[in-house]
């Protein structure tokens, strides 16, 4: 019995080994090639958030129709944008932030 046990455990070991060391046939263990190891085209892009103070880069598009969004009229020197998805309230001058408003779709909801 104790020549059974022992050829048990020593053929469990020495194939847990050859197990252990296999490879991954190219399919490199399940992590991906990329940034991060993540395959490419399935990295997400980080979305830039501005607080009051960060200036907007161009390519916002100015809101003239604020009952549309529910908002009221902008105070004298203030306007509403919409940059990224994100309504903003920024002086008219500088395209500077005052106030981050809100995602669009939720605005639009009400």
């Amino acid at each position: 019995m104790k020549h059974i046990l022992f050829a048990t455990l020593t053929a469990v070991t020495a194939l847990s080994g050859a197990a252990y060391a296999n490879p991954g046939n190219g399919h490199n263990n399940g992590k991906g090639w990329g940034v991060g190891q993540v395959p490419p085209g399935h990295q997400k892009k980080m979305r830039q958030f501005y607080a009051p103070g960060d200036r907007l880069p161009d390519g916002y598009v100015i809101i003239r129709d604020y009952d549309r969004f529910g908002l009221r009229a902008p105070e004298e020197g203030y306007r509403y944008v919409r940059y990224d998805d994100e309504v903003y309230q920024v002086m008219r001058d500088t395209a500077t932030v005052a106030r981050a408003i809100g995602i669009v779709s939720d605005l639009l909801a009400n």
